[in-house]
């Protein structure tokens, strides 16, 4: 007994004295509310209406940023209220999981992380800081990935939508829909290049997603069965000009099917489905442009416009008509303390029409966003 203590005192002195590798963990939190009025008129596919927004943002959270030698990682939980249930609790996801390891010649990434599509330019804080996203701000959301990184460029192997059936409505075809089993032989792809100077910087990206329906029974031609392929794709880019203490921004974008990738592009952006062995493809194209200015450490201004256009060129039977839509917003940033914000903001969207030309209405809202970062 007395040897075993003495071997056990050894080993704990020879563990003590062996370095460990220095790992650093930064935790931070960020606390947002969502203050807004809200009022819809009247359209072809909804009532009037008007509400009361006060609730817990989705995208409050609670994070850490990890550093040990030549591996970095963040882990990012997202926090939420249940709106309107009388503060009961909410729900915890993962926003961001991922690590880091620089290499010497570039940077591998694996996790679940911003895809290289998604690039923020605006600063609209309505609609869980929507950024113009749908309203010609691309978005690809944090789905898990593996990239890679030289310089300023990066290029991603990213995990596909999935789950998908085509609809036929949009195209006529009776409401049927082509849901046979999917098949992909690779994962999107992303990519991105982008340059940062001292007054201006910019960005190029794009994206590829390929996939097949297997087996599909033919609507128009009953009996027979078809294999349905499904291509997106999206281009864009993006800057920024600082000019003293204003600056402009502006994005634009352009591509197929963002709807079946996961790119937002405002609805009516999925492949339709012609009831037999094609889709009827949609194409998207939309941009946005932002300006603003920083008065002083607690004041600033931006004001910004997206507008998008979804247009189902292969469609027939009526079911064809441009989908087009914009929203337009102006701010101000109160900086109460460091970390502390108060950002009031109006904006009026316009949701245009459905390919079947039903006026989709549109809202005004007036309020702010409070927030505290920790």
């Amino acid at each position: 007994m007395k040897k075993l203590t003495i071997l056990m005192a050894v080993a704990a002195v020879v563990c003590i004295s062996v370095p460990a590798m220095a790992v650093d963990w930064n935790f931070y939190g960020s606390a947002r509310m969502a203050t807004f009025y809200t009022s819809f008129d009247e359209q072809d596919v909804g009532p009037k209406s008007s509400d009361l927004q006060w609730e817990l943002q989705g995208n409050s959270r609670l994070g850490a940023n990890v550093k040990a030698d030549h591996i970095k990682g963040q882990v990012e939980l997202g926090l939420s209220g249940d709106s309107g249930s009388d503060g009961a609790d909410g729900n915890v996801t993962t926003r961001r999981i991922y690590g880091d390891w620089n290499f010497g010649a570039g940077k591998l990434k694996v996790g679940k992380d911003y895809s290289p599509v998604s690039k923020f330019v605006s600063g609209q804080v309505f609609d869980g800081d929507a950024g113009l996203i749908g309203f010609g701000a691309p978005y690809g959301g944090r789905p898990g990935q593996i990239a890679l990184s030289f310089g300023g460029f990066e290029l991603a192997l990213v995990s596909p939508k999935t789950n998908q059936a085509l609809d036929g409505t949009s195209t006529g075809t009776a409401g049927q829909t082509a849901g046979g089993d999917e098949k992909r032989i690779i994962p999107k792809l992303e990519a991105s290049w982008g340059m940062g100077f001292d007054a201006w910087n910019f960005d190029l990206f794009g994206g590829y997603q390929y996939y097949t329906l297997k087996d599909v029974p033919s609507f128009t031609n009953p009996g027979s069965e078809n294999d349905v392929s499904v291509t997106s794709y999206i281009v864009g880019g993006s800057g920024k000009f600082n000019f003293g203490p204003a600056y402009v921004g502006a994005q634009i974008m352009y591509g197929q099917n963002f709807g079946n990738a996961r790119w937002s592009g405002g609805g009516f952006d999925n492949a339709g489905w012609d009831g037999d062995d094609k889709t009827n493809d949609v194409t998207t194209y939309g941009g946005i442009f932002v300006a603003g200015m920083k008065v002083s450490d607690m004041l600033s201004f931006e004001a910004g416009v997206g507008y998008i256009v979804a247009d189902p060129k292969d469609a027939d039977n009526g079911f064809d008509e441009k989908t087009k839509s914009y929203d337009v917003y102006g701010q101000a940033v109160v900086a109460l303390a460091p970390g502390v914000y108060i950002i009031p903001e109006a904006g009026y969207r316009d949701f245009g029409n459905t390919p079947q030309d039903e006026d989709q209405g549109t809202e005004f809202y007036l309020g702010a966003k409070w927030q505290i970062d920790f």
